[in-house]
């Protein structure tokens, strides 16, 4: 399944974008913590799901955070990356890429940024707190999806 419609159906489910909802309804435990060089993780511990969070970030990072190690949950679930970094030639940051693209399909609803699509996108990436291949990403989903409705209407007027 694509990551943006897995993002909308969970969306869809929860009926919320709010990742900290999402992650409550699944039954995870939020851990806010000064972690050292790292903005957050998810672990198992005694069949339960936590997700552990940097409390020095501000709420848009934690938000983002929240969200990526829901992508991990939802896209990777049963991947140990500590093992797979160390003991495997799996290319993790392939999976941290899908993570991002779930956490800014979650939280940012095509509705969300139609506003500030044509802005230039250095500026996307500041509204939306994330970088600008993910924020061109995630423009580039509403621009395919407008084109494509377009394309749809003109068929409809002929």
């Amino acid at each position: 399944m694509k990551i943006k419609v897995l993002a909308d159906k969970i969306a869809k489910r929860h009926n919320t974008r709010d990742p900290f909802q999402i992650a409550n309804d699944l039954g995870f435990i939020i851990i806010y913590a000064p972690l050292m060089e790292v903005r957050g993780f998810q672990q198992r511990v005694l069949r339960r799901n936590l997700i552990y969070i940097n409390s020095n970030l501000d709420e848009t990072q934690q938000r983002l955070v929240c969200a990526h190690e829901l992508g991990h949950y939802f896209l990777h679930r049963g991947t140990n990356r500590i093992f797979m970094d160390r003991s495997t030639d799996f290319v993790s940051q392939k999976a941290e890429n899908e993570a991002h693209k779930f956490s800014v399909d979650l939280i940012y609803s095509d509705d969300m940024l139609e506003d500030v699509i044509y802005q230039p996108i250095d500026n996307i990436a500041n509204y939306m707190g994330v970088s600008e291949k993910i924020a061109e990403y995630r423009v580039r989903k509403i621009s395919l999806k407008s084109c494509h409705n377009r394309h749809r209407l003109e068929q409809i007027e002929e």
